[in-house]
């Protein structure tokens, strides 16, 4: 992620560089990544489809459990550092992973 620098802050997208502003400062990043549809579509994309799912039941119990205190901080990257403590967590209950490998 590159930082904007200079007079003139810009926002949108030219070619395949989008610029945008955050709580850090204006930043400027490429476009990447796989489409949408062959994300959903794409057999070699099944294991990803999996883990991302597997993310965001974690996510969402974390969220819903301790929402009420996160209400009250002032850091919004709080939850997804909370998110990716508990995946470790997760990954290292070895029945867990037993259970994983045995899909």
């Amino acid at each position: 992620m590159a930082r904007q620098s200079g007079i003139i802050k810009l926002k949108g997208t030219i070619g395949d560089i989008t610029f945008y502003k955050s709580k850090d400062g204006y930043l400027a990043r490429k476009k990447g990544g796989v489409d949408k549809e062959r994300f959903h579509n794409d057999p070699k994309f099944q294991r990803t489809r999996e883990n991302a799912a597997e993310f965001a039941r974690a996510s969402k119990a974390l969220c819903t459990v301790i929402r009420p205190v996160l209400n009250k901080t002032q850091d919004s990257r709080m939850i997804s550092r909370l998110v990716k403590s508990m995946m470790q967590v997760i990954k290292a209950d070895r029945v867990y992973l037993q259970n994983t490998l045995h899909r």
